[in-house]
């Protein structure tokens, strides 16, 4: 299903030191893998334990800014992880393929659960993912598990299912599948107390009130309920050849923080990290550059496939200037979760203003 070594977006890997790092996106450099530290090992009691090893949580909630919380840590344990890439013209963290000593897989570990199951959690793993396989007709070997139970660290008691799903069309069949049955069984969206609860979290980090937080999850149905017990969440994924880019084709060079309103065009990679919107109409509202933006690409997921085709938006993030390096040819993006904007970013349907 993948290639050898193909490091994936939601993977996860192991550096000789225990430390636990997710993935991010699709292209990597041939000496390094971009990744986000997740978990280390401590010496103190957590809710995270595999045999007789526990681990801390050093990323607390997912965003750009916590992403750089995680960055501070690595400069004083292992600088050499913190480098900046001349393509993506970023400073990230890329951990040595020298020092990897696991690379996780989630369909493997899957597989492995759907065979046999040793707790609670696992058997309510494979037994949602049997009941997606069933009303989607996505074969099984589409799917995988990241997060925790991919790592083998979970606790049955707290751990939520980060569910994997592999392929551009499975991924929109599924969407849709879940849609159709969502409130009417198996799967329904948590209570409104628990919504408000997650929604107020997300707008202390984001640059969302808690009523366009609600939204955001009500419309995206981004954390859904199996059974009335387990919290799941779907996370689509591309196949090996839905990957168009390999590291080094393109120079990613930054220009300008902007706000804008523009119309979707194509959302046939939105709901992928990156996710991509393609755009046209785009107005400049704040700020002083002055070509055209074609594309809005967000590394924020809580954004991903959150715009339909058709819909307008607005938009504040930072302009990149993308060269082809083949051909030299270019074009502008607009990209939501850079350094540069320091977590005020984001992507809004324009909708939302006009409904109050």
């Amino acid at each position: 299903m993948r290639e050898l070594k193909e490091f994936r977006d939601r993977d996860f890997i192991e550096d000789r030191d225990g430390y636990l790092f997710c993935v991010v996106g699709y292209v990597h450099p041939p000496d390094r893998v971009l990744a986000y530290l997740k978990y280390i090992p401590s010496s103190k009691e957590t809710i995270w334990q595999r045999r007789e090893i526990k681990y801390d949580r050093v990323l607390k909630y997912y965003s750009s800014v916590a992403v750089m919380d995680s960055m501070r840590i690595l400069k004083k344990s292992k600088p050499n992880y913190i480098y900046f890439d001349k393509y993506f013209n970023i400073k990230f963290i890329g951990v040595p393929r020298s020092e990897i000593k696991v690379h996780y897989v989630p369909e493997e570990r899957l597989r492995k659960i759907i065979y046999e199951q040793k707790d609670s959690l696992e058997k309510d793993l494979a037994e949602l993912v049997s009941y997606l396989s069933e009303i989607s007709g996505v074969n099984l070997e589409y799917f995988g598990i990241s997060g925790s139970i991919l790592l083998g660290i979970h606790n049955p008691k707290y751990s939520d299912i980060d569910l994997m799903i592999y392929g551009r069309d499975n991924s929109f069949k599924l969407l849709e599948a879940v849609n159709q049955v969502l409130n009417k069984g198996y799967v329904s969206l948590p209570d409104r107390v628990t919504l408000e609860k997650w929604a107020f979290e997300i707008s202390k980090h984001h640059p969302l009130t808690p009523s366009e937080a609600m939204k955001l999850y009500m419309e995206k149905k981004m954390r859904l309920v199996f059974k009335g017990k387990r919290v799941f969440s779907l996370h689509p994924a591309k196949l090996s050849n839905e990957i168009k880019e390999k590291y080094g084709d393109r120079i990613y060079e930054p220009i300008c923080l902007v706000k804008i309103k523009g119309v979707v065009k194509n959302i046939s990679d939105s709901i992928f990290l990156p996710a991509t919107y393609i755009v046209n109409n785009v107005e400049i509202i704040e700020g002083s550059f002055k070509g055209e933006i074609r594309e809005v690409v967000t590394f924020e997921g809580l954004y991903a496939g959150l715009l339909k085709e058709g819909e307008k938006f607005i938009a504040y993030g930072k302009v990149e200037k993308v060269v082809e390096v083949k051909t030299g040819k270019t074009h502008y993006r607009l990209v939501i979760g850079s350094a540069e904007a320091k977590g005020k970013d984001y992507i809004k349907p324009l909708r939302w203003f006009k409904e109050g």
